[in-house]
C-alpha cells in the first residue's frame, strides 16, 4: 500500500508543477503578504522606548502658572504637545489627529479646585489615562515647588528611590513584526491551499478522473492518503521559501532548535493537508464548499492571532481561540522562530495541532467512505 500511496502522490506533485503559473503564485503570495503585513506594522528597534503621547494642549487663559505648567508637559520627554486654539479642538479629535487633548481652564493658579478637562476619541481610553496621569505629575510637582521651595526641588532632583522598567523578554528572543507576520501570513495561505486541493479532490469526483481512479485495484485510504502526502510536501516546500525569505530580506529569526522549527514545518503541513480533505469531504458541490471554507479559514485566521497578536483580542476571546487549531498552529511557529522555546515547551503545540490534524483526518476518511459506499450501491 506504500508504495500505492507514494505514486499518488507523485501523480498530484507532478501535477501540481504542470501549471508553472499557479505554481509561481503559490509561493510569491504568501511572501507578498507576509511582507506588507510585516511592513505595516513594523515599529524599528531604535524606536522602541521612545514612544510618546502626541498630546494637544488648549489654554484658555495666559496666566504665569498656565505658561508654567505648559512649559512642564514641553519637557516631559513622554509627551509630544501641540498647543492648539478651542475651535479646532473637536475637529482634530474626531479625525484623531492626535486622539487626546487636555483643556487648562483660565483659572488654573487662581482657583481652589480648577477643573482640567482630558478630552478624547471614543477609542483612545487608554491614551486618556496615560494623559491624566502624566497631568496629575506635572501639576503635583508644580504644587510641591511652590509649597516647599527649595526641599521640593531637592527631592525631585534626586528621588529616595530607583525606579526600573522593563519588558519582559523570552530567552534568546529577537523579536520583529515580518516575525509574526511571516508565520501568521504562511499558516493562513497553506490553510487555503488545502482548501483548494480538497475542491480539487470534490472536481475530480464529477468527472471521469475519479471513476477512473476507483476503478483501479487500490483501497479508498491509498488515494486519500496520497492527496494528502502531496498536499502536505508541497506545504513544506512553501513553508521552507517563505522562510528563507524571511531569513534572507527581513532578519526573519530562528532562535530555536532545527529539530523544532522541523517539527513546526511537519505540524502545520500536516494540518493544511487535513483540512484539503475534509473540505472534500464535507463540501457537497464546488462553489458553496469554496464560499464556507473562506469564510472560515477567515475567521480561524482572525480569531487564532495570525493577523494580529491574540493579546489584542478580549480576554473571553482568547480563552475561545483555544478551541482552534489556528491557536495553537501560531503558538507552534511562534516558539520555533523568534521565541526561542525549547523542544519541551513546544511540545504541547505540536500535539495539540496533530490532534486537530487526526480528528480532521479521521472526519474526512468516514465521510468519503460513507459516500463512496452510498455511489457503489446506487450503481448496483
Amino acid at each position: 500500500m506504500l508504495s500505492t500511496v507514494l505514486t499518488l502522490a507523485g501523480k498530484d506533485w507532478r501535477l501540481f508543477w504542470c501549471d508553472r503559473r499557479a505554481a509561481t503564485l503559490a509561493f510569491v503570495v504568501p511572501i507578498l503578504l507576509a511582507s506588507v503585513f510585516g511592513y505595516i506594522f513594523d515599529r524599528p528597534t531604535r524606536d522602541r522606548g521612545e514612544v510618546r503621547l502626541h498630546l494637544l494642549v488648549v489654554a484658555e487663559g495666559d496666566s504665569p502658572t498656565i505658561r508654567k505648567l505648559i512649559d512642564d508637559l514641553a519637557t516631559n520627554p513622554n509627551l509630544q504637545i501641540e498647543p492648539i486654539m478651542a475651535e479646532s479642538l473637536n475637529q482634530r479629535l474626531l479625525d484623531r489627529r492626535p486622539g487626546v487633548a487636555v483643556v487648562i481652564p483660565a483659572d488654573f493658579g487662581t482657583a481652589v479646585k480648577p477643573r482640567i478637562a482630558v478630552r478624547h476619541h471614543p477609542l483612545c481610553s487608554l491614551e486618556a489615562r496615560w494623559a491624566e496621569g502624566v497631568i496629575a505629575e506635572a501639576v503635583a510637582k508644580g504644587v510641591a515647588k511652590q509649597r516647599w521651595g527649595d526641599l521640593a526641588e531637592s527631592v525631585l532632583r534626586d528621588p529616595p528611590f530607583l525606579l526600573s522598567v522593563s519588558a519582559l523578554e523570552e530567552p534568546h528572543a529577537k523579536f520583529n513584526s515580518y516575525s509574526h507576520s511571516f508565520s501568521g501570513m504562511t499558516l493562513q495561505y497553506l490553510l487555503f491551499w488545502g482548501m483548494e486541493s480538497g475542491l480539487l479532490l470534490l472536481r475530480e469526483r464529477r468527472r471521469g478522473v475519479w471513476l477512473r481512479l476507483r476503478a483501479a485495484p487500490m483501497p479508498l485510504a491509498a488515494v486519500l492518503l496520497g492527496r494528502a502526502l502531496a498536499t502536505a510536501a508541497i506545504a513544506i516546500l512553501q513553508l521552507l521559501t517563505t522562510f528563507a525569505f524571511g531569513y534572507a530580506v527581513f532578519d526573519v529569526t530562528f532562535c530555536g532548535s532545527p529539530f523544532g522549527f522541523a517539527l513546526a514545518v511537519i505540524g502545520v503541513a500536516s494540518l493544511a493537508a487535513s483540512v484539503g480533505l475534509l473540505v472534500a469531504a464535507l463540501g457537497g458541490r464546488e462553489a458553496p464548499a469554496r464560499s464556507v471554507s473562506i469564510l472560515a479559514i477567515l475567521g480561524l485566521a482572525m480569531l487564532g492571532g495570525l493577523w494580529l497578536p491574540s493579546f489584542l483580542l478580549p480576554d473571553w476571546l482568547r480563552d475561545v481561540s483555544l478551541a482552534l487549531p489556528t491557536t495553537w498552529a501560531m503558538r507552534l511557529l511562534d516558539s520555533a522562530t523568534w521565541q526561542g522555546r525549547d523542544l519541551a515547551d513546544q511540545l504541547p503545540s505540536f500535539v495539540a495541532v496533530m490532534g486537530f490534524t487526526a480528528m480532521f483526518l479521521s472526519v474526512a476518511f468516514w465521510r468519503l467512505s460513507a459516500t463512496e459506499r452510498a455511489a457503489r450501491r446506487g450503481q448496483g
